[in-house]
């Protein structure tokens, strides 16, 4: 397991080949850092407003407030320390992984929004407004108004650096061809001291 010593080796310069594809896919490092902060509010915004409802809890309550972001959360931590501590970060499997949460929370935004069109009837209306509107379940409004602006701007976040993802993929991808077909040269010393640069950070984190 990773020890205190190996927070030594830590660097928001992130992995070269990020910092290298453009200018702008260089911050994705404290993109990720602030998705985590992000996901850390809105799991205690949801525990708030789990807590504030006057009616009974169900399992359909849970999913939205505190299950969606917790996945945030256990994303970003593996997430920053493959950008931040091993500096090496696979741009496909970032892509896959921002691009499918992108889709999470912005599904579940809008069926927050949803469930508060047309809720005027006192009872709660239909089971999405039961389940999700302020109305419905007798929560804090302003709780629910900050939880579901938290997760559109977290879906925006997951979209920055789902297309960071896609740019760096393309540039090496693009790299890599060039080398197939001969028309740029990687020397066996520079092979080489790639590969023993990162043997030896994945061994010095390991050991740390």
């Amino acid at each position: 397991m990773l020890g205190i010593e190996g927070l030594v080796d830590a660097s928001f310069e992130g992995d070269r080949r990020w910092a290298r594809a453009a200018n702008w896919t260089g911050y994705a490092p404290w993109l990720v850092l602030m998705m985590a902060i992000l996901s850390m509010i809105e799991i205690a915004l949801g525990a708030v407003w789990i807590s504030s409802m006057t009616r009974e809890l169900n399992f359909a309550q849970v999913i939205q407030p505190l299950i969606v972001p917790g996945l945030c959360f256990f994303n970003t931590i593996p997430s920053l320390h493959l950008h931040v501590l091993a500096r090496a970060n696979p741009p496909r499997l970032a892509l896959w992984f921002s691009a499918t949460l992108s889709v999470v929370l912005f599904a579940s935004a809008l069926i927050f929004f949803g469930a508060c069109v047309d809720n005027s009837d006192p009872r709660g209306g239909g089971p999405l407004q039961r389940n999700e509107c302020p109305a419905g379940t007798g929560g804090r409004a302003d709780i629910w108004d900050a939880m579901v602006a938290l997760q559109l701007v977290s879906a925006l976040m997951y979209a920055a650096v789902a297309a960071m993802a896609w740019k760096v993929n393309r540039v090496l991808e693009a790299r890599d061809e060039r080398i197939a077909a001969g028309v740029e040269l990687v020397s066996q010393e520079e092979k080489e001291r790639r590969e023993s640069e990162a043997r030896e950070r994945w061994r010095y984190l390991s050991a740390g």
